[in-house]
């Protein structure tokens, strides 16, 4: 060789450092990312508590996370503004039952 160079030197080295670290944070952000739990989607309505809209007998709407859903009640009939805990979904219709009260 002509020019007699150390095959990694000064600021080639610097980069190289600066890309692996950024290569690791990358993956890191992947893998936390993948872990979340989801934000939204169907499996955030099921178990949140709302309130019938309208009678369901078994079918009517309730307001769940401040939007109106059609929904059939699991168990009997239900009358306006009683609370509904979401026991499934399908397709657009929630499935509901009477929220339980839980005070002692």
């Amino acid at each position: 060789m002509l020019v007699n160079m150390p095959d990694i030197s000064g600021p080639l080295a610097i980069l190289i450092g600066l890309g692996c670290v950024l290569l690791v944070i990358s993956i890191i952000a992947v893998i936390r990312s993948q872990r979340r739990s989801p934000a939204a989607g169907r499996e955030t309505l099921i178990g949140s508590v709302g309130t019938a809209h309208t009678a369901l007998s078994p079918e009517g709407s309730v307001r769940v996370q401040g939007e109106l859903w059609q929904a059939v009640a699991n168990e009997g009939s239900l009358e306006p503004g009683t609370r509904v805990v979401v026991t499934g979904v399908e397709g657009l219709r929630l499935m509901v039952k009477r929220k339980e009260d839980t005070h002692v």
